[in-house]
């Protein structure tokens, strides 16, 4: 389901892809209506189907382990269609290959993630432009303190997404400092405004428990200091809330935002 902040709380599946077993978390949409199986909901913008839109759905096909997707694409707040496919058929609306094909190809970016991804509990991005058919992996704790990129809003936002999956909260805390570093207040509120305040969060405990953040009501929830310093932990945790309202404020006055 949809959580705060528009972020889907992740499911986690247990899969198989190119013959390696990984443990995989997806977002999509899922329908169902018994007795028949469950198909992806895939929204996606654009003027029609892509070779990139098809590898995408595939991809999410593969993991949730669903035989069909429903795709609709949009463009200026203007459906301009809704396809249903098969996901075994992708590939050759994609590339003109074969499941089997495919099935080789992934099995080589696989064992290519396996000799590039070898620190232990990393975590990495990787990376391909909606026109582009190169792929680029990015080690998340070599992100730049500073200095922004083309990458920087796109990178936040991973990070953002990924930060309830990291268990250790200064972990957790540390990535997200990464991330909002080379944001500006100014230029992308919104982003700036929702990694502040996940960072205040890593100063409190939630129900006394260490733990993963849930995206729930947060009327619902118990924040409890842990048991360091707890002085610091306020003011830390006030500081940031402090920012992220400042920078929602500023949006609402007017300020640019970011469409996520």
């Amino acid at each position: 389901g949809a959580g705060r902040g528009g972020l889907a709380t992740p499911r986690v599946h247990v899969s198989t892809v190119g013959g390696t077993k990984m443990l995989l978390a997806s977002q999509t949409p899922l329908i169902q209506t018994p007795p028949h199986p469950p198909v992806s909901l895939h929204v996606k913008e654009g003027a029609g189907p892509t070779r990139g839109m098809y590898l995408d759905v595939w991809l999410d096909c593969v993991i949730n382990g669903v035989r069909d997707a429903v795709i609709c694409w949009h463009q200026d707040a203007v459906v301009r269609g809704v396809a249903v496919a098969r996901a075994d058929e992708l590939p050759e609306q994609a590339l003109g290959i074969g499941a089997a094909e495919m099935d080789r190809k992934a099995r080589h970016v696989i064992k290519w993630l396996q000799e590039q991804c070898d620190r232990d509990g990393g975590s990495y991005w990787l990376y391909r432009g909606e026109h582009d058919d190169k792929l680029m992996l990015f080690d998340m704790s070599d992100l730049p303190a500073r200095e922004p990129s083309e990458f920087t809003v796109t990178v936040a936002i991973v990070c953002l997404r990924l930060a309830p999956t990291v268990q250790n909260r200064s972990a957790r805390r540390e990535l997200l400092l990464r991330a909002v570093r080379p944001l500006s207040m100014q230029t992308h509120p919104s982003v700036y405004a929702a990694l502040h305040e996940v960072i205040a969060e890593t100063y409190v405990d939630i129900d006394g428990k260490e733990g993963v953040r849930t995206y729930d009501s947060i009327e619902a929830e118990t924040f409890v200091l842990p048991s360091g310093d707890k002085r610091r932990d306020t003011e830390m945790a006030s500081r940031h809330l402090s920012l992220a309202f400042l920078a929602l404020s500023r949006a609402g006055g007017g300020g640019g935002g970011v469409k996520g």
